[in-house]
């Protein structure tokens, strides 16, 4: 499948599978990087963090995929050396000031701990302070839409649409004018350049509709693996 992007624009491969071995395949594409995503999946610390490891040396970008209730997963991460992080079901901008807090330093008006860890190469690092990480914000409810004008200090927004449909009281109807509304809504106030989709499936058909985003991930390692047996069954 070729997918072109622009210069500005990160393509990214979606995983569930919690293995080295995966992040490893995953990183073999001409991909901007990997997604780890351990709201949906079980990943263990010590797996977590060696995926982070595995995906960083291979010279890719690692974005970590956190619960509502795993802000404090945040640190953990960062210091592993993961590039960026995408919180679920950001609501207020109470808890958009929060997670500004756990994941930046108080160079940058945050609050998070300095240490020596593998993001700063162990205190090697001539400068140990890094850039801000990149911080993603799930728009996945009603009360989310409502509030996105008061939403601040997220590089990207990106709108989950089975949680975001099914909290607008329709499950996966994604051609729903009251879902369709609230999409738009979003992007009334967010630019194209800022928002960030997940395309689990038919990413060759869907692909187009998200054409200027900033951020696209493509597939999943799950999905894939249903994809390529069902294809086999059929041949």
């Amino acid at each position: 499948m070729g997918i072109s992007k622009s210069d500005k624009q990160m393509k990214l491969a979606w995983q569930q599978i919690p293995s080295t071995i995966i992040s490893d395949i995953l990183c073999q594409n001409t991909l901007d990087g990997v997604v780890l995503d351990t709201e949906h999946a079980c990943f263990n610390s010590e797996t977590l963090y060696s995926c982070i490891q595995v995906i960083t040396s291979n010279g890719k970008k690692c974005f970590v995929r956190l619960g509502k209730d795993d802000k404090n997963m945040a640190k953990y991460c960062l210091d592993a050396g993961a590039n960026g992080l995408i919180f679920s079901t950001v609501e207020t901008s109470a808890e958009a000031s929060k997670i500004q807090e756990l994941c930046k330093y108080p160079k940058h008006g945050g609050l998070r701990g300095l240490g020596l860890v593998r993001q700063n190469n162990w205190g090697q690092n001539k400068d140990i302070v890094s850039d801000p990480p990149i911080l993603i914000a799930q728009i996945e409810t009603s009360k989310a839409v409502k509030n996105i004008k008061k939403i601040h200090g997220f590089d990207y927004y990106m709108i989950g649409p089975y949680d975001l449909s099914a909290s607008l009281g329709h499950p996966a109807e994604f051609d729903n004018p009251v879902f369709k509304n609230a999409v738009n809504e979003v992007k009334r106030h967010i630019p194209n350049e800022k928002m960030a989709v997940h395309i689990p499936k038919d990413v060759e058909k869907e692909i187009k509709k998200y054409d200027g985003y900033g951020i696209i991930a493509v597939g999943m390692d799950t999905t894939s693996l249903i994809e390529t047996h069902r294809k086999l069954q059929d041949a």
